[in-house]
């Protein structure tokens, strides 16, 4: 008997120091930090969101956006999306990569917010009725990919986004943008796809586009902008969709453009 009970003591004891020492087959999944769920909220709050919920469990599958908007239901054809990647810390630690909240109606501001989370590359907040501008603070992030596709945003165009090096997608279409391109935005060489089209600039499509080395397709079509176009646009070899029509340039203004032989697609 005495044995017995000996033995369930020890069992007892082992149960315990497992919970306090576990094994690493069963350490404890990954998590986001508690600052990016807050800043998650912060950042649907800005937008707009009325309804704002979101499952923050351990690991990359419970990263997920369970409601948001400016009503419980679910707008039809609206897409909501957060990618995480928790690999950091030998694989204790998740962070938000991708952002996507389209289709919501969402009436608010583009989040400046988005700071908060140092991790994220891509964001889609299209067909939205987000207002203002860009926001300055966005400059200092390592985005990849930028849409805002049909919303209200107006006024020009910051010079801080020609600091975002590392985009290679930039979608500002169907929007009440202003005002003159800022050459900054010739530091981002790493463009690929620029769409611009459908808004109210001004002036000329600079000289600078030269230095888009990397860009595949350039949509500028309806965009307010008139000719001529740079004779340098003839170097963007990697260039296949050009769409360029109502841009108040006469025809005779393309003559460059024969000799872009790697175009697939070409609007004028």
């Amino acid at each position: 008997m005495q044995q017995q009970q000996l033995a369930r003591k020890l069992f007892v004891s082992f149960l315990v120091a497992l919970s306090c020492f576990p094994l690493p087959g069963l350490a404890q999944p990954p998590e986001l930090p508690q600052e990016e769920v807050d800043a998650l909220r912060q950042i649907a709050t800005t937008m707009g969101a009325k309804y704002w919920s979101f499952e923050a469990g351990a690991g990359a599958g419970a990263c997920r956006i369970d409601t948001v908007g400016v009503t419980e239901k679910k707008p039809k054809g609206s897409q909501k999306n957060i990618d995480c990647v928790c690999n950091f810390e030998n694989n204790t630690v998740c962070h938000v990569v991708k952002l996507m909240i389209k289709g919501y109606s969402l009436p608010g501001m583009l989040p400046p917010q988005l700071v908060k989370l140092p991790y994220l590359q891509e964001i889609d907040f299209s067909y939205n009725y987000l207002n203002g501008t860009i926001p300055g603070e966005w400059a200092s992030m390592k985005l990849t990919y930028i849409s805002v596709l049909a919303n209200r945003l107006s006024g020009e165009v910051p010079k801080e986004l020609g600091n975002i090096t590392t985009l290679t997608f930039l979608n500002l279409e169907a929007n009440q943008f202003s005002g003159i391109l800022p050459a900054e935005l010739g530091n981002l060489v790493n463009l690929q796809t620029f769409r611009m089209n459908d808004n109210n600039f001004n002036g000329i499509l600079p000289d600078w586009v030269q230095n888009w080395k990397q860009l595949k397709r350039l949509d500028m079509h309806s965009s307010g902008l008139e000719g001529p176009i740079p004779s340098n646009i003839s170097l963007l070899y990697n260039l296949k969709e050009l769409r360029i029509s109502d841009t108040n340039a006469p025809s005779q203004e393309f003559p460059m453009l024969r000799y872009m032989t790697g175009l697939v697609t070409l609007y004028v």
